[in-house]
C-alpha cells in the first residue's frame, strides 16, 4: 500500500476520497463587484391551496352555465398552429449498422408547433411543479391557468412556475400561482387512485396573462358527442420545450360514470408531460375545453381524461372568487 493510500499527499496524483473527507473548505476572500452583480430575483410568495366542495346539482339534465372564451383584438385566430419543421436526424453508424433512436420525438401522431400570434395555440402553457416535474395547462380565465390536479404539488406550498407558450428558449410570459383549487387533492397516477374523473385544478397567477394572450372557455361535454373526432389538443410532452398538437380526435364517456365528475377514453396519445393538456372543440370559430388529459393505463391500453360539469364550475368559481 502507497503513502497516497493512507491519505498522504502525492502532488503527481489527484486526491483520493480520503485526503477530500480531510479537507476544509475554503471561505471567500472578497465580495462580487457591483458591476458584476446580477439582478436580484425574488423568490415566489408561498402558494395558497383551496379544496373546495362540489357544488349540489338540482338536477341530471341542467347544465351549468359555460365559462366564456376570450381572443384579444390583437391575436389573430388560427383552426390549425404553424408547425415547427424539424431537421432529418443524423445517421449514425457503428460497425456498418445504423443505430435507431430508442424513442421516436415527436411521438407518432402529435406536431411540434410554434404559433404565439395566434389563438388559442398560444394559450397552452408549460406548468413545472415545485419538484421539477412538467405537466401541461391552459389559460382559461384572466389569471387563470386549467390543469390537472396530480401536476400540482399539493405537499408544498412553493408555487408552480407557469411558461405560457414555451417554444424553445423562449416563452411569451412566465408567472407563479398564488392559490391552487380543486375538489380533490390527487398525488401520483389518477389512474391508480381511482379518481379520473376529479383530475382538474385551476391555478391563480400573481400576473394576468389572459388579458394579454386571451383564454380558453369551458363547458360541460355532452355523451351524444361520444365518439365524434371534433376534439383538439395542445400541450408539452416532459421531453419537449416545444408545445405538440394533434388534431380531430374523440371522446367517448364512461357508460358506468354517472356523477357531475366524468371520465372518459380519447384516441389522443397520452404521454409523460401532456396531463392538464386541454380536449377542446369550436364553436362559432370560438374553442372551448370539455376535459383535460388526466392518465393512460397501459395494461388496457386506454388513455384517459376528466371532465364533467364540475370542471365547468370549478373554473368558474376560480373566475368568481379571484377576478
Amino acid at each position: 500500500m502507497s503513502r497516497h493510500d493512507l491519505g498522504e499527499e502525492d502532488l503527481t496524483l489527484p486526491l483520493n476520497p480520503e485526503m477530500l473527507r480531510r479537507k476544509k473548505n475554503k471561505l471567500p476572500t472578497a465580495e462580487v463587484p457591483e458591476a458584476l452583480r446580477p439582478p436580484v430575483e425574488h423568490p415566489p410568495q408561498p402558494r395558497q391551496v383551496k379544496i373546495i366542495d362540489k357544488p349540489k346539482r338540482t338536477a341530471a339534465d341542467v347544465v351549468v352555465p359555460p365559462a366564456s372564451s376570450y381572443c384579444p383584438p390583437w391575436a389573430g385566430i388560427a383552426y390549425k398552429p404553424k408547425r415547427v419543421r424539424l431537421s432529418a436526424p443524423t445517421k449514425i453508424y457503428h460497425r456498418g449498422k445504423r443505430l435507431e433512436p430508442r424513442v421516436d420525438f415527436p411521438p407518432p401522431g402529435q406536431h411540434l408547433y410554434d404559433d404565439p400570434g395566434f389563438y388559442p395555440w398560444r394559450c397552452v402553457c408549460r406548468i413545472i411543479d415545485a419538484f421539477g416535474k412538467v405537466g401541461s395547462g391552459v389559460l382559461c380565465g384572466p389569471r387563470h391557468i386549467l390543469t390537472a390536479s396530480h401536476c400540482v404539488a399539493w405537499s408544498t406550498n412553493v408555487a408552480e412556475k407557469i411558461e405560457v407558450h414555451r417554444a424553445g428558449h423562449f416563452s411569451l410570459a412566465s408567472a407563479f400561482d398564488v392559490v391552487a383549487i380543486a375538489y380533490t387533492q390527487i398525488e401520483g397516477d389518477s389512474a391508480s387512485t381511482n379518481l379520473l374523473d376529479e383530475d382538474y385544478a385551476v391555478l391563480v397567477t400573481n400576473e394576468r396573462l389572459g388579458d394579454q394572450f386571451g383564454w380558453l372557455g369551458t363547458r360541460e361535454y355532452d355523451s351524444g358527442w361520444d365518439g365524434d373526432r371534433y376534439w383538439d389538443t395542445m400541450g408539452y410532452p416532459s421531453s419537449s420545450l416545444f408545445p405538440t398538437d394533434q388534431l380531430g380526435h374523440w371522446l367517448d364517456e364512461d357508460a358506468w360514470d354517472l356523477g357531475s365528475g366524468r371520465a372518459m377514453t380519447t384516441s389522443a396519445d397520452i404521454v409523460e408531460g401532456h396531463s392538464g393538456s386541454p380536449m377542446f372543440g369550436w364553436w362559432d370559430g370560438q374553442p372551448w375545453t370539455v376535459a383535460v388529459m388526466s392518465s393512460d393505463n397501459p395494461p388496457e391500453n386506454e388513455n384517459w381524461c376528466a371532465g364533467g360539469s364540475d370542471l365547468v364550475s370549478l373554473v368558474n368559481f376560480a373566475r368568481s372568487e379571484h377576478p
